[in-house]
């Protein structure tokens, strides 16, 4: 044999043993546990969500309607599917025969993140908080019928009222606060607002100002655990931004324009969701301003508007006309003409006023020419769209409008004339009707912004907030809707749908009517499922 020969035969032997030392090392490793990389462990099922503003601060009792909140926050109650009340952290409860004292009954499983037990301490302390004048909560009129709330046991708690408050139990799905981390801290300005400590299905892991919000799933939720790993929260106050990080993949839910489904192709990694809503549009007036004072006018205008029009111009047919603030609510009162046309009965209330047509067309009284500015936020397209179809509809009747779109910082309500209003809960009709018309919400409240003032108002919403039953409260209710059609506070326009993109990984989406800009769509999170 050559030299040549031999030397191949000795580096094939070398070769032929390192295979087998490599076989026999692979499967040594197999038997021990290791697994192929197409086989490790899967990545973290994420989401998404782009949302409309920055979120400014995480806090139940400051913020009011905020859907992140109720990732990170639960309270007493809960909503159903239907918007019905069902328990959450209370089990049970017992309501007093004068309907003035309600037991809860807190469930014993409940924590917060940092292992704390949550108990009827943190219960009293986050009612005592938002009723605290010096907390300025947004939502503390929604509590204001609370006389005193007593620890009775350590998760046992009374609540004590002034009066019958059937809302109460709907409101109790308030998010509850840690006493431990917040007792003796200025509420408006803890850092705990940037750092929260919650008893929700989600738990803060990292927040970047101007960039994002990352949530982890809270595996001390007392509730169902959510099947996603992890929910980023997005800025991305740009409409068509959000939409073409939808087409993009970059996040995967987002509010959408309602002129934008025509945009989503087949082939998109996302669906637009098109969902009902609590959410109406109106002209709210500046009572401080004298043209408005004449209830006269303000019907004209109601009746010189088509409705119909606007749903189909303005909101491509994704919304119904409006009547009224609780059309869509079990207490509504239909109006016996609904949201019709009627440009004669405009024109004969605009000439009983006194109002007569001047050189240019404009009507004319005592000097004063029909003509106001109609505000409306810049970045709302939709209500910018509004102000401009008003302005045309009203023109033919001699009625001048300006739409005025501004950036929100800019808007100071008591200077204004009149202002594109949103509002509307999916919850007890003392929401968005006691605070938004009542008169006491003027100087207390945040949210009588035209400083409407109406006694029958204010008597029929105060009567039927405190009624026990329900039959009755229906009565009083429309006894409010039929007041607040006599001498209206805005001119309801349109309910508007609300249109999300939705990537096609998630499955879940729970269908039920939205509130206030769309809000809510997070509200059964625990059981959206994540491919």
């Amino acid at each position: 044999m050559t030299k040549t020969c031999k030397l191949l035969l000795a580096l094939f032997s070398i070769a032929s043993l390192l295979a087998m030392l490599g076989c026999s090392s692979t499967q040594s490793g197999d038997q021990a546990g290791s697994v192929p990389a197409a086989q490790s462990a899967a990545a973290p099922k994420t989401i998404v969500f782009g949302t409309e503003s920055e979120v400014e601060m995480i806090n139940p009792v400051l913020n009011g309607d905020q859907d992140v909140d109720t990732l990170l926050f639960r309270g007493l109650t809960k909503p159903t599917s239907d918007n019905e009340v069902a328990p959450d952290i209370a089990k049970e409860w017992t309501v007093s025969t004068d309907q003035r004292e309600y037991t809860f009954v807190l469930r014993e499983d409940v924590a917060w993140e940092d292992g704390n037990p949550l108990t009827a301490e943190d219960v009293k302390f986050t009612l005592d908080t938002l009723l605290n004048p010096a907390t300025n909560s947004p939502i503390q009129s929604d509590f204001n019928e609370i006389d005193r709330v007593e620890v009775l046991e350590p998760h046992k708690v009374k609540i004590t009222l002034k009066d019958p408050f059937p809302p109460l139990l709907n409101k109790l799905k308030l998010g509850l606060l840690p006493k431990h981390l917040l007792e003796g801290k200025e509420i408006n300005t803890a850092e705990f607002n940037r750092k929260p400590v919650g008893n929700g299905p989600f738990k803060l892991k990292e927040w970047k100002t101007d960039q994002s919000i990352v949530l982890v799933r809270n595996d001390k939720f007392h509730g169902t655990k959510p099947q996603i790993d992890e929910m980023i929260i997005r800025p991305v106050t740009d409409p068509n931004t959000r939409l073409m990080q939808l087409k993009t993949g970059e996040i995967d839910l987002a509010y959408m324009e309602l002129n934008q489904e025509g945009s989503v192709k087949d082939t998109d990694p996302f669906t637009a969701l098109q969902m009902t809503t609590v959410d109406y549009r109106g002209i709210l007036y500046n009572f401080r301003n004298p043209l408005f004072q004449d209830p006269q006018v303000r019907l004209a205008m109601s009746a010189a508007l088509d409705r119909e029009a606007l749903v189909q111009g303005v909101l491509f047919g994704k919304g119904q006309p409006a009547y009224g603030p609780l059309q869509k609510s079990w207490a509504n009162d239909p109006a016996p003409e609904g949201a019709e046309l009627r440009p004669e009965e405009a024109k004969a209330l605009l000439e009983k006023a006194g109002w007569k047509p001047g050189a240019d067309g404009v009507l004319v009284k005592d000097g004063t020419r029909f003509e106001f500015d109609l505000v409306s936020p810049a970045t709302d397209t939709v209500r910018v769209a509004l102000a401009n179809a008003v302005r045309t509809q009203l023109k033919p009747f001699g009625i001048s409008v300006n739409p005025k779109p501004l950036d929100w910082s800019a808007i100071q309500f008591d200077k204004i004339d009149a202002f594109m209003i949103a509002w509307g809960s999916e919850f007890d009709p003392d929401d968005h009707t006691y605070r938004v018309f009542h008169s006491s919400q003027i100087e207390n409240g945040l949210y009588n912004y035209g400083a409407y003032r109406n006694d029958k108002v204010d008597k029929r919403l105060t009567e039927a907030r405190i009624e026990p039953e329900r039959d009755k409260r229906k009565d009083l209710y429309a006894e409010f809707q039929r007041e607040l059609r006599k001498d209206p506070a805005f001119n309801f326009l349109v309910y508007v749908d609300a249109l999300y993109g939705v990537s096609k990984k998630i499955s879940g989406v729970g269908n039920r009517p939205l509130g206030h800009h769309g809000a809510g769509v997070l509200w059964n999170i625990e059981e959206w499922t994540v491919k």
